[in-house]
């Protein structure tokens, strides 16, 4: 049994279906349907999926050119990737599984002997929980794994292809992106022919309703908004979801029950993409079950390349925020008295730092694999004594 019909549960469910095995997929809501999400796929998602994206029949908007607001400037980025409305690709993945839908809503979920029951009502010896932020199975079996959420508010609608093509600032596909001044977050304004995506992401939740009045009052007043349409604005709903963190594999699996996608807690720790981690594992799962070997479900998962990549940015992240809060308290930052001389930051300086920020955080969502990543390693696991000298 499977409980979620989103990526990775519909993906899951194509692989045991093609090995011959018996497969209930169980979704509360009727296919297709309205999905928050900004839509982005990192070229890997096909070779996971394999499918060419020629193969794919919904809307497909691909970007060589990311466009990033960030220290008030316009940083144009070459980069590498698709955007898709989730309403069709999830149908998609939905249909391509091969499996019927039941459609029911999840209550209670236990283990009687060797089966894993659902309401009740439906028996099976394995169950995958993809149900995404809010899977009961991740919730019931699965208690307490998962790190603290983080918050987005955002919609998708129709503008007409003249009135966007007229607004956006560079061609049909190509992201724009607003950088938050905390790098607490980020926004964006993705243009898909006839449909807008607008939304803001924070890593605090208390923090993306002022993040996002500040970035629909940046993109109206840029222009980059359809006049006649900036009143669809309000109707902007907010979610959650789960970042990456290693301690999310530690409890994927156990007595035959698995979790995959956002109900484990998969999105890219700083870009927060989270369609490619949801169909990795969703196709891992189900090989795993298929080879009748689910407890090696969290060894291919974590030592796969793409979290493994996903692991090392979680752990830079981190370091980074570390050495920033290590400076913040720092004895020679103390020392400078209030109104005293600090040493300016050349202009020069700053405007190539704002620019390699703007070109870093563009290539992020190539899903390149992360360059030097050994040395990366070797240096992270110095980081903690040249961390405790900046006391």
């Amino acid at each position: 049994m499977i409980v979620g019909a989103g990526p990775a549960g519909s993906v899951c469910a194509r692989v045991l279906v093609k090995a011959g095995l018996r497969v209930a997929l169980l979704e509360r809501q009727r296919f297709p349907r309205v999905k928050l999400c900004g839509g982005w796929l990192s070229p890997p998602v096909w070779d996971v999926l394999e499918l060419s994206p020629r193969q794919y029949s919904g809307g497909l908007w691909p970007w060589k050119r990311c466009h990033v607001q960030h220290g008030g400037r316009l940083h144009t980025v070459a980069g590498d990737g698709y955007f898709i409305r989730r309403y069709e690709f999830d149908d998609f993945l939905l249909r391509r599984s091969g499996v019927e839908l039941i459609q029911h809503s999840v209550r209670h979920v236990e283990r009687q002997g060797e089966h894993w029951v659902l309401d009740g009502l439906y028996r099976a010896p394995v169950l995958v929980g993809a149900g995404g932020t809010h899977c009961p199975v991740a919730r019931q079996v699965f208690p307490g794994t998962r790190a603290a959420p983080v918050a987005a508010q955002e919609l998708e609608f129709q503008a007409g292809a003249d009135a966007i093509a007229a607004a956006r600032v560079g061609e049909d596909g190509e992201p724009e992106l607003l950088l938050h001044d905390d790098f607490g977050g980020y926004s964006w304004n993705v243009p898909k022919g006839e449909w807008l995506n607008v939304g803001t992401g924070t890593a605090e939740p208390r923090e993306v309703l002022s993040a996002w009045a500040t970035a629909r009052a940046f993109f109206s007043e840029a222009g980059h908004v359809p006049e006649a349409a900036r009143s669809s604005l309000d109707e902007a709903k907010g979610h959650s979801y789960y970042l990456f963190d290693p301690a999310h594999l530690a409890r994927c699996e156990g007595e035959g029950a698995l979790i995959a996608g956002d109900a484990l807690g998969l999105a890219h720790p700083l870009t927060a993409e989270g369609i490619l981690p949801a169909v990795l594992s969703g196709r891992l799962a189900g090989e795993a079950i298929a080879a009748g070997a689910p407890r090696s479900y969290p060894g291919a998962l974590g030592g796969h390349a793409v979290l493994r990549d996903y692991a090392l940015a979680h752990a830079l992240l981190h370091a980074g925020i570390a050495l920033r809060d290590r400076y913040r308290d720092s004895p020679l930052r103390r020392r400078v008295p209030r109104g005293g001389m600090r040493l300016p930051v050349p202009r020069r300086l700053s405007e190539a730092s704002q620019a390699a920020t703007a070109r870093g955080f563009a290539w992020m969502f190539s899903g390149k694999p992360i360059p030097y990543a050994g040395l990366l390693r070797f240096l992270l696991r110095a980081a903690p004594s040249a961390i405790e000298k900046t006391r």
